[in-house]
């Protein structure tokens, strides 16, 4: 068992981490070693939302290993299998399942990867702490809200009870999971989206955005939510006309009673990786073998016992536990 990273819901510190990690990566360029024998780093890109519990295993692992040298970003989902259909990655963190495309690419190049269960999520539509009226959203508000042909433009125009202002939006970019995840649950197609949008990659530029405007709005991953529950404010979701609005929690989000919004989170690994370097078959080892206090560390809801069970079954035998 390891020791609880407790402190890795730090966002300040995740940041901190990965800007020294990039400082010994020029390092490596210029003939510093690390990672394996070759001097190749372990190289994991992609979700922002489970970049979180790859940087909880990031930082546990260093503790037991500090000579291999694991690497973490965060360019979105779909910029992390962007970045390994390239062969630049070994580790694919993601919000999403891989898209047929995706899929059929990875097929035509011959690279193959094995896909693990790392955590659950519950997206989390929040508002300014100043918005003292929109206490739920009902999914077909939500898709009145965030569709491409959507009319609304104030709160108003969503209920005639509401302040007639107008809403400011903010959303991840159409690189991320959390994104496709949003509007295929919400509008029902992945990536349908109105235009008038402040996107960004960084889950923390969404925080403040919302946090710096009583009329804003956004959505993002839980763990986000909860480093920031003192500045945004999380909104109850009703799935269905009959259906009682429940608000993200660790509960309801385990449950599933928390819908449409709740998704698990994995990671993708390069089956050749896995197979051949060994350092990191015994990362990947230690990751699954403490997922449970990774996931939890990272601020979201553990995987179940089956997930656990078969992560074990398609876990490397070379286990770092």
């Amino acid at each position: 068992m390891i020791e609880r990273p407790s402190s890795i819901v730090t966002d300040m510190r995740f940041r901190t981490i990965r800007a020294f990690y990039s400082i010994l990566m020029i390092g490596l360029a210029v003939g510093c070693r690390g990672g394996d024998e070759s001097g190749e780093p372990i190289q994991i890109d992609g979700s922002s939302t489970v970049y979180r519990i790859s940087m909880a295993a990031q930082e546990a692992y260093r503790k037991q290993k500090p000579e291999v040298l694991v690497i973490v970003d965060e360019h979105g989902t779909g910029g992390g299998f962007a970045r390994y259909l390239q062969n630049e990655v070994d580790i694919v963190d993601a919000s999403r399942p891989a898209k047929p495309g995706e899929e059929s690419k990875a097929r035509a190049q011959g690279i193959e990867w094995t896909r693990f269960t790392v955590g659950y999520d519950g997206i989390t539509v929040v508002v300014n702490p100043k918005n003292d009226f929109v206490k739920s959203l009902s999914v077909q508000q939500l898709k009145a809200l965030w569709a491409p042909d959507s009319r609304v433009k104030t709160w108003k125009d969503l209920d005639s009870s509401w302040p007639d202002r107008k809403i400011v939006f903010y959303s991840p970019d159409d690189d991320s999971g959390t994104f496709d995840f949003f509007t295929e649950a919400t509008v029902g197609k992945t990536g349908a989206q109105r235009k008038d949008v402040q996107a960004s990659s960084d889950d923390n530029l969404l925080v403040n955005g919302v946090a710096g405007d009583r009329d804003a709005i956004g959505y993002f991953g839980y763990a986000y939510y909860k480093a920031n529950e003192k500045r945004v404010r999380s909104v109850a979701i009703q799935n269905g006309p009959d259906a009682p609005a429940v608000a993200p929690a660790s509960e309801t989000i385990n449950n599933k009673t928390y819908a449409p919004l709740s998704r698990p989170l994995y990671i993708y690994v390069k089956s050749s990786a896995l197979r051949r370097r060994p350092e990191v078959a015994e990362f990947v080892s230690f990751y699954l073998a403490n997922v449970k206090e990774l996931a939890e560390a990272g601020g979201y809801v553990a995987p179940t016992a089956d997930d656990r069970k078969e992560n074990e079954r398609k876990t490397p035998k070379t286990a770092a536990k």
